[in-house]
């Protein structure tokens, strides 16, 4: 059992620590001036605007198909599921204070479902990528909805009786929604081969754009504040300890391993994953407390590295 442990462990340290390599290096030439404030803000907008929308219309209408996947629609519940348990988990945790602290919520229970985790899935499960890739996307269903409404009202630190309907609709979110829409309708048949390589070339560029967003972000942040400790324990402990362990109690509870290992696996890892890049690009490009919000990313971060090889490990020997 120690050996499986160890093993796993040690497969899935050296994934993340790919990725994080390029999050490292890209904080490095921001430190150097070599990425400059002006560029970070424009690679986020262009992220937000059209790079992330490109690969969610690419991705659906690629590779969603209903009638393969009939029980579909309970992988955007688990999501959300998942988002509403950190998200009351915070509640419970900041009683007095959770509306002069709602800005921390989103990164107790807003994980990084695409931008980290794919790529740990094409490093770790490269035989059976395609369907980790579709069992991501339909993940995201509920998970980009939820993000760019409650999370951009949560993160940028205003309140919902101030927001108006019109401001939850941003462009990932109409990408998701009507992408889901379009394919549930059997209207995707319809787009031209011509357009759906043209977006899905366009798309291409989401994940390293991203991954270099949130690593300049990172970055740019001053290392001579830090939030409180108290903050930050509470936080780290709903993301890495609080929902991995409920996670993989449900997982367990039901006997997803055996039905389809490779599904439990993807939620386990999704469980443990560092806080949402999307969340730092909001912040980019709405407004918000970028220095508390991103010295308490760099931390989750760096506990990202070891809870995601942790908790799978521990999967794997349960």
């Amino acid at each position: 059992m120690l050996e499986t442990f160890i093993s796993s462990f040690l497969v899935m340290l050296d994934a993340v620590g790919r990725i994080f390599l390029i999050i490292v290096v890209s904080g490095f030439l921001v430190r150097k001036n070599v990425i400059k404030q002006e560029h970070i803000k424009a690679m986020a907008n262009v992220t937000v605007n059209i790079l992330l929308p490109s690969l969610l219309f690419s991705s659906f209408v690629t590779n969603f198909d209903p009638k393969e996947i009939p029980d579909w629609w309970l992988l955007p519940l688990s999501c959300i599921a998942m988002i509403g348990l950190g998200l009351g988990l915070s509640y419970l945790f900041f009683p007095k204070s959770f509306r002069h602290k709602q800005n921390l919520f989103p990164l107790a229970s807003m994980q990084n479902a695409i931008y980290l985790v794919l790529p740990i899935g094409r490093f770790i499960y490269p035989d059976q990528f395609n369907d980790f890739l579709v069992y991501s996307f339909l993940f995201i269903i509920g998970f980009t909805p939820t993000a760019w409404s409650i999370g951009k009202v949560l993160i940028t630190g205003r309140s919902f009786s101030d927001v108006k309907i019109r401001e939850f609709i941003t462009p990932p979110f109409v990408a998701s929604i009507g992408t889901v829409l379009l394919v549930l309708s059997g209207l995707h048949r319809f787009v031209p081969a011509l357009v759906l390589d043209s977006v899905s070339l366009v798309g291409e560029a989401t994940i390293p754009v991203s991954n270099i967003v949130l690593g300049a972000t990172l970055g740019s942040i001053s290392l001579k504040v830090w939030p409180s400790f108290f903050d930050t324990l509470r936080i780290t402990s709903i993301k890495f300890i609080f929902l991995p362990l409920a996670t993989i109690l449900v997982l367990h509870l039901i006997g997803l391993r055996d039905s389809n290992p490779l599904l439990a696996s993807l939620m386990v890892i999704q469980s443990a994953a560092a806080p949402a890049t999307a969340l730092i690009v909001q912040v980019r490009s709405y407004g918000g407390d970028k220095q508390t919000i991103g010295s308490l990313m760099l931390i989750s971060y760096a506990v990202c590295l070891i809870a995601i090889p942790f908790w799978v490990a521990v999967w794997s020997v349960i």
